[in-house]
């Protein structure tokens, strides 16, 4: 049995979430990531895997959520060689995942030592999400290409510098239990976390040939921090537009990190919708990373490749 560390990218406005929703592991569920994957692993392998291809997804990203880049775990036993031919493997997928409309793509797949956890030895992830602010606040007609990329903020006085200077305030290590989705399950869960960055900057549209495109200004929020609290990067993009708003203060967010409870938060704030929230990357130690991946002999193309992925 050999451990396979994946790299991938989708669209998440059609699916439940990266992680399966259902309870058995092996029943069938194209409606999140990790189940359309094992699905089209099951399909696509030739010959198929002595085990169930289980997969485990590095970051779990919320329904309606996007990824440029995402990665993920999965145990395959050949059943006569050692090693399924990755290449082979992704282009498989990818054109099983075309035929069946699945928004998701494969990029790369690496044969890693079973110490590599693609989640635990994650250094940091980094998400942006994407606003748009019309430059007239009566304007309605969103261009085509925003639909379900982006969050249309209203209001005919929303401060931007407002936003940038409030940023300040959730950097470093803190308690985000106010900033976290309600705990459902009888999991201790760590509400400190240490924001590494988190800022605001000018973005382009999707098409700026569109020429509804011209009547808004975009921006990314840009977050990271080694993991994240579920609902939490929604929440604390929610609290920023509600400074620029003028819907609450730099001091109503001082009182949310400062008396950490979910019954803190403040009900005027809109928690941000998924849909623009893009999981931007997942970084690894490049040496660590380079360690723990497996060079199947048959394979000449391997060093070079890996170089390009971790570079």
């Amino acid at each position: 049995m050999v451990r396979y560390l994946f790299y991938m990218g989708y669209i998440g406005t059609r699916y439940r979430g990266a992680a399966k929703q259902i309870g058995c592991e092996k029943l069938i569920d194209i409606d999140s990531i990790q189940g359309a994957i094992e699905t089209g692993l099951s399909c696509v392998l030739k010959p198929r895997s002595k085990c169930y291809p289980r997969v485990q997804i590095s970051s779990r990203t919320d329904a309606g959520v996007h990824a440029l880049i995402n990665t993920a775990q999965v145990e395959l036993e050949h059943p006569t060689d050692e090693f399924y031919d990755t290449e082979t493997a992704i282009r498989r997928l990818n054109s099983w995942f075309a035929r069946c409309g699945h928004e998701i793509r494969i990029t790369s797949i690496y044969p890693v030592t079973d110490e590599f956890d693609p989640r635990r030895n994650a250094k940091s992830r980094s998400y942006f999400y994407r606003i748009m602010i019309a430059k007239d606040f009566n304007e309605h007609k969103v261009p085509i290409s925003e639909l379900q990329r982006a969050w249309h903020i209203r209001g005919d006085n929303i401060d931007i510098n407002a936003l940038r200077d409030a940023t300040r305030l959730f950097i470093g290590k803190k308690n985000f239990e106010t900033f976290a989705g309600k705990n459902r399950t009888l999991k201790e869960i760590r509400y400190v976390r240490e924001l590494i960055n988190l800022s605001i900057e000018p973005a382009a549209p999707f098409m700026p040939f569109d020429p509804l495109s011209e009547l808004f200004n975009f921006w990314h929020i840009n977050i990271c921090a080694r993991a994240f609290l579920y609902n939490q990067v929604r929440k604390i993009v929610g609290a920023l537009v509600g400074i620029a708003s003028g819907i609450i203060t730099e001091r109503d967010i001082m009182i949310m990190l400062q008396i950490p409870s979910n019954s803190s938060w403040d009900p005027r704030i809109q928690m941000a919708p998924p849909q623009g929230l893009f999981l931007k990357n997942i970084e690894y130690d490049k040496e660590e990373l380079a360690k723990h991946i497996l060079k199947p002999t048959n394979v000449e193309e391997r060093p070079r490749k890996l170089l390009a992925v971790i570079n």
